[in-house]
């Protein structure tokens, strides 16, 4: 099954964007050697038959490279966690929204494009959820790179974990793509398994270095190189001082340069999809490597990421993002050459 598609072209980039979550992708970019890349996931299940497809939820239907998470995370909330993140939680407000990553995130988005060159969505948020509406431009600057333009209005002043969710392919032979990440501070794994019969990662650790992360079985493994050699799935919060992360494709000589606004969105959450899940539509046959820049706790979701209890709070770790109204926010995504490296 697939969504409807608003298509662009501006010079050597092209792409489209699905109306279902405003997803962008894919999209390729002609590079100075006249090679041309596609770096965004597309899951492979898109095109099962439709009757498989309408049984798993919106979101994932037509799961592809970019799009932006209001609120971003998980509905409801988790108590199967660490005690110290289940400290203050029954005195924190929740909001009415049933979906993963948000209504936006799974529901279709008005095309409100004028030109070619560019795509303009909008979607209204039900009456009773303190988001009124999201805007979303996407276009292209400086011939290799796709700017983001996305601007949330509110009817009142509220706190909300945000993100945005890019996912980017990864060369099929392990170690065949590298994170470079200048601004790392720390980093913190996920506080319980990810996947239970899968995970590999020791939850809950606060980590040094991305190059050396306690595995399970005692040994350490290097998150920047990448895929990994083991069927897992893993969620990494990092602490960063810039908004700027590279993912290098070795197999395919170019890299991927995410950039956005650290005072926005503080972190960045890295999601290791890396043939985990065995059940449908995953199964084991999706690869990718999700770079999230966040204001938010992992993607527990609304209620942990606002409980001023929670260990991430504690570190000083902005977890939610004050709107007041109308606030806009501008990142980019470029892709570049690193032939000879």
């Amino acid at each position: 099954m697939s969504s409807k598609t608003v298509k662009f072209r501006d010079g050597g980039v092209s792409g489209e964007v699905s109306l279902l979550g405003g997803m962008l992708g894919p999209a390729e970019f002609l590079l100075p050697n006249n090679k041309v890349v596609q770096p965004f996931s597309v899951a492979p299940w898109i095109t099962d038959p439709t009757n498989m497809v309408d049984k798993i939820p919106p979101i994932l239907r037509n799961m592809r490279g970019e799009w932006p998470c209001v609120p971003f995370g998980m509905p409801g909330f988790r108590r199967d966690l660490p005690l110290d993140w289940l400290q203050g939680l029954d005195s924190v407000e929740s909001i009415k929204d049933e979906f993963i990553h948000g209504f936006s995130s799974n529901h279709e988005w008005t095309d409100i494009s004028t030109r070619s060159e560019e795509v303009v969505l909008s979607i209204e948020y039900p009456s009773d959820h303190p988001v009124r509406k999201l805007t979303r431009n996407i276009s292209v600057s400086n011939r290799n790179q796709l700017k983001f333009d996305l601007a949330i209005e509110t009817d009142r002043q509220v706190a909300l974990p945000i993100g945005l969710h890019g996912v980017f392919k990864l060369p099929k032979k392990p170690g065949g793509a590298k994170l470079v990440i200048d601004s790392f501070k720390k980093a913190h794994t996920f506080p319980v398994a990810v996947e239970p019969n899968s995970s590999i990662l020791v939850p809950n650790q606060k980590v040094a270095k991305l190059e050396r992360v306690l595995r399970l079985d005692g040994s350490s493994v290097d998150l920047t190189r990448l895929p990994l050699v083991d069927y897992t799935e893993e969620l990494v919060l990092l602490e960063l001082t810039d908004g700027n992360i590279k993912l290098q494709n070795y197999d395919e000589s170019y890299e991927v340069v995410f950039n956005w606004d650290i005072t926005q969105f503080p972190s960045c959450l890295i999601w290791i999809s890396n043939r985990g899940r065995d059940y449908y539509p995953w199964n084991n046959r999706f690869q990718a490597i999700g770079i999230e820049p966040i204001a938010a706790a992992f993607d527990l979701g609304v209620v942990h990421s606002r409980n001023p209890s929670s260990p991430l709070k504690k570190l000083g770790i902005k977890t939610t993002y004050p709107l007041k109204g109308l606030d806009r926010f501008t990142y980019q995504i470029s892709v570049n050459s690193i032939e000879g490296l």
